[in-house]
């Protein structure tokens, strides 16, 4: 499994509840990507950033989702993101009762 870290600096003029509206707004695109097993949206309106965290089946899909066009349309909705790709070797989901390896 993969984790990937997207963080990115958000305007001092959103707050939360807006954040939250533009999250909503883009969910339905996260819906069938080869590969995504789940994406927690992130936000810390003080330190002014947020993100997401994503988890992949493998690195190759992760990729593949983060190519320049993708990269080039966070950047322009909000501001040019940090990404970072883990290895994720063992996941506790506790929604399945299940340890992942």
């Amino acid at each position: 499994m993969i984790t990937v870290l997207v963080k990115f600096k958000i305007s001092n003029e959103l707050n939360l509840k807006t954040l939250k509206e533009k999250f909503i707004e883009t969910s339905t695109l996260y819906v069938d990507v080869e590969g995504l097993l789940r994406k927690n949206y992130i936000a810390d309106i003080e330190k002014g950033y947020a993100g997401g965290v994503y988890t992949f089946t493998k690195i190759e899909f992760a990729k593949k989702w983060f190519d320049e066009e993708r990269i080039k349309w966070i950047t322009e909705r909000y501001s040019k993101p940090e990404i970072t790709y883990f290895e994720s070797p063992v996941i506790v989901d506790n929604e399945k009762n299940k340890i992942i390896s």
